[in-house]
């Protein structure tokens, strides 16, 4: 009676075993036998474990693995684009450094039928290689990056801008000012955008960036905040500040506001959240006890938040502590 053949799900764990408990040269044999397998979510593993364990030397196994996956029958035989989104992942963590890769497929796409409609199953693979250009590209990397910048799908976009902060600061300066000018429909793509200008610039972007926070468009506006809070430059905070006071607490804006202070991470900041949870009207007090729960795991401050809700009795600011502050 011949051997049963094994499931995927058997190979997988037969693999994993076999990384975790064999020699280093056991496991390299089984990484290497798992990335010629059919099974692309079997493939996509040995990608990963490549990476995790740096095996420069399996760049060549993991090249042919994707060009198989990148075949004319690719949405068959690697569905969920899943085996290639790992292995250029791998490719880029372990500094594949073939520019004509990364360039080749940052415009590739793989459509898959969905409910309705078809659904691109690349995205994250173009995002990939939009990374892997700039850590490896030349002179044309923004140019080439620019057609990602439209791309029709917003987490593809998203990539664009966050590879975008990478480059040298006077193109991404260039680029990024020109799409938050322009504006997108995602609100997440214009905050990456005001953070990856303000990651790239620095304090030269930081007077375009204020610009926004008291502007009329509300997309930009909380983009703004948010990057700016992130980015915890000392002269950002006082505007954040300075902003957050002129909304209602009911307006929704309060509340990102003060998420964009929590971000900032600095003493000032901090103190100024606590301030407000002791002694604002109770509805701007729960929206500071809420920002501030990002660091719930912080004893000391949690004593704090918790020595105020006791002594102010209030019911708004209660229901915060006992959704966002438990242990």
């Amino acid at each position: 009676m011949p051997p049963r053949t094994l499931r995927t799900d058997e190979k997988l764990q037969l693999l994993r075993e076999c990384v975790e408990q064999r020699s280093e040269a056991q496991a390299l044999d089984c990484i290497r036998q798992a990335l010629t397998e059919r099974s692309n979510f079997l493939v996509a593993t040995a990608a990963e474990l490549a990476a995790e364990r740096l095996t420069y030397v399996l760049i060549p196994e993991l090249r042919d693995a994707f060009d198989r996956l990148a075949g004319d029958d690719a949405s068959q035989v690697d569905r969920a684009c899943a085996g290639k989104r790992a292995i250029a992942r791998a490719l880029y963590e372990l500094d594949y450094d073939d520019h004509a890769f990364y360039r080749r497929y940052l415009h590739y796409r793989q459509l898959e039928p969905a409910p309705g409609a078809s659904v691109d199953t690349a995205v994250d693979l173009r995002c990939t290689c939009a990374l892997g250009l700039v850590a490896h590209g030349d002179s044309d990397t923004v140019l080439e990056l620019l057609s990602l910048l439209h791309d029709p799908e917003w987490h593809a976009r998203v990539g664009a801008v966050r590879a975008l902060g990478l480059v040298d600061p006077f193109h991404a300066q260039i680029v990024l000012r020109q799409k938050i000018l322009q504006g997108d429909e995602e609100p997440e793509v214009v905050a990456q955008a005001f953070s990856s200008l303000l990651k790239a610039a620095g304090e030269d972007a930081l007077s375009f960036a204020l610009g926004w926070l008291t502007g009329t468009d509300k997309i930009r506006q909380e983009g703004a905040a948010l990057a700016l809070g992130e980015s915890r430059l000392e002269a950002a905070l006082a505007p954040l500040i300075e902003v957050s006071e002129r909304f209602l607490p009911s307006d929704p804006r309060t509340r990102i506001f003060f998420q964009a202070i929590a971000l900032h991470r600095s003493e000032a900041a901090t103190q100024y959240l606590l301030e407000t949870t002791a002694s604002a009207p109770a509805s701007r007090a729960a929206h500071a006890a809420v920002a501030l729960s990002i660091y719930s795991y912080n004893q000391e401050l949690r004593k704090r938040v918790m020595a105020i809700a006791r002594e102010r009795k209030d019911k708004a600011l209660d229901d915060v502590i006992a959704s966002r502050w438990k242990e």
